[in-house]
C-alpha cells in the first residue's frame, strides 16, 4: 500500500483511532525487532539472562594491588 493511500484512509478517522493504529504499528515493529535480534544476542552474549550471585558484593577487591602503587 502506498503512503498516500494510507493517509487518505486515515482522513476519516478520529484522533483516538489514529493513536490506536499508530500504537498497533509500533507494537508490531517492536515485536519484529525482538524476533530478529534475539538469535543474534544469544549467540554473541551467551551469559545474558543467566543468574548471577555475588557472595560479598560490598567487599573491596584487590586491596593489596593498591598498596603496590604507593
Amino acid at each position: 500500500m502506498i503512503e498516500s493511500d494510507i493517509l487518505e484512509k486515515l482522513q476519516g478517522t478520529s484522533i483516538e483511532e489514529r493513536i490506536l493504529i499508530i500504537e498497533a504499528i509500533l507494537q508490531t515493529v517492536k515485536n519484529d525487532m525482538r524476533s530478529t535480534s534475539l538469535p543474534q544476542l544469544t549467540s554473541e552474549h551467551p551469559l545474558r539472562g543467566k543468574v548471577i550471585r555475588y557472595e560479598y558484593p560490598y567487599e573491596p577487591v584487590a586491596v593489596e594491588d593498591w598498596e603496590a602503587l604507593t
